[in-house]
């Protein structure tokens, strides 16, 4: 493991897609609205925020999975309200695949012939809002809520291979819903939900009368969604992070701009024994179809 920081500045996970320029105008119109609102009305601003917040970007299938997908057993379950798409290939022990905000469970489609070749069957669902799933808006507690109902029909669970908001989604379910599994491997984890809000407001220029607000309105709506109180930090990976029962694996790229390097640092703080794969120039995408990542996340589930 090295503690090098990132050798670059990061940029907002909420902004630096490649985003055609109708989506551009849409940025620009609405930081100019909470820019306005946040001084008349925080609160209406945060409640308005709490559904850009909520819903993700929609990208179509890149080829490149579009083989994966084909070659899938494709179902689709109900779950908490929702038609969840869930593909399945191979035969074995289960490794189940949860992706990042705006992807889809296709985005892993460099693991499945390894993992399917070593003898694992492999699941990959799309979240609430996501891909061929129903639904235009999620967040956390949802995903995670789906996250636990796949792992309860598929299971028992292998191993458990999570990209950036799948990281999240994937602990708090095995913090709050008992999720289990052998093996836990976190690509590009953030560390911190304030970290994201924080982000997020940042990208919408939100001042912190309206973040606040988002966040409180947001404690609102789901205070009670897995049946007990939760708080903010309660959330946050560096807290989820502890009550991870099996072998745990971090893959973080020194130069991810997206979810700077520092977050693995921070959480691997909070898991002692878990291990740190550093890699480099690979960013927060490119990260998924390495080849030595996929081999390396092989052998540790077989180990």
């Amino acid at each position: 493991m090295t503690d090098s920081a990132p050798e670059s500045p990061a940029d907002n996970p909420f902004t630096n897609f490649k985003l055609p320029l109708g989506v551009r105008l849409f940025l620009f119109s609405a930081r100019l609205m909470f820019t306005l609102l946040g001084q008349v009305s925080p609160r209406l601003a945060g409640k308005i925020a709490l559904r850009f917040f909520m819903t993700p970007p929609n990208f179509a299938m890149p080829r490149r999975e579009q083989a994966s997908s084909d070659t899938a057993e494709l179902r689709f379950q109900e779950i908490d309200g929702e038609t969840i798409a869930v593909r399945a290939w191979g035969e074995g022990p289960t490794v189940l695949l949860s992706h990042g905000w705006g992807g889809r469970g296709t985005q892993f489609f460099a693991f499945i012939e390894p993992l399917v070749a070593a003898g694992y069957r492999v699941v990959a669902f799309d979240a609430p809002a996501h891909g061929d799933s129903s639904g235009k808006r999620t967040n956390m507690l949802k995903v995670s809520s789906t996250a636990a109902a796949v792992a309860n029909q598929e299971g028992p669970v292998r191993a458990l291979i999570c990209h950036s908001f799948g990281c999240g989604t994937a602990l708090l379910a095995i913090n709050r819903l008992a999720l289990s599994a052998e093996k836990v491997i976190l690509f590009s984890c953030f560390s911190d939900i304030f970290w994201i809000t924080g982000r997020f407001a940042e990208a919408f220029a939100m001042n912190g009368r309206s973040t606040a607000a988002m966040r409180g309105e947001a404690h609102r709506r789901y205070g009670d969604a897995f049946g007990t109180p939760w708080q903010w930090p309660q959330l946050s990976p560096l807290h989820t992070i502890k009550q991870v029962n099996g072998d745990l694996l971090l893959i973080h790229d020194r130069q991810d701009a997206e979810i700077p390097y520092d977050h693995a640092l921070e959480l691997i703080k909070n898991a002692p024994a878990a291990e740190l794969i550093t890699t480099n120039r690979l960013g927060h995408r490119k990260i998924l179809m390495s080849k030595k990542c996929v081999d390396a996340c092989v052998v540790f589930i077989n180990s």
